[in-house]
């Protein structure tokens, strides 16, 4: 009887914390995205219609926005802001973006720190809702 008690004890434990992680990461729900190759060779992450592509190389950033079939966009509809926030104190850096017809781009000079998260907020025109993103930049030279 101890056992089966314990089994079933197990059983339901698992099934909760299995639960949990689900909802925890069907919340997420933007987080990089696996079998998708970044067409530029940067981090790609997705939202509900659109991927984003973010090439960061010293302290040049591009973003692309890519449709489901992974074609690049023109960013003219799309409303995106970015900003920088500093590893420990937290401290968020707005970081102005260029319209480039196909692409953003933006300089940020991280001074000396050798990580950051990029934060960026899109507002998809397909979904008319705004979307957040974080990608980890380390800035190379």
């Amino acid at each position: 009887m101890k056992i089966q008690s314990a089994f079933l004890t197990t059983v339901a434990l698992s099934l909760t914390v299995a639960t949990f992680s689900s909802l925890s990461s069907a919340h997420e729900g933007h987080d990089e995205t696996p079998g998708i190759q970044a067409p530029k060779g940067g981090l790609i992450k997705s939202l509900e219609e659109t991927h984003v592509e973010v090439i960061s190389k010293s302290k040049e950033i591009k973003i692309y926005l890519y449709d489901k079939s992974m074609k690049v966009q023109t960013v003219k509809p799309f409303v995106v802001s970015a900003t920088a926030e500093l590893p420990r104190s937290k401290k968020r850096d707005p970081i102005p973006l260029t319209d480039k017809g196909d692409h953003f781009e933006a300089t940020y000079d991280a001074k000396g720190i050798h990580r950051y998260t990029l934060v960026l907020k899109v507002m998809d025109p397909k979904t008319k809702h705004d979307d957040s993103l974080n990608f980890t930049i380390e800035p190379r030279k």
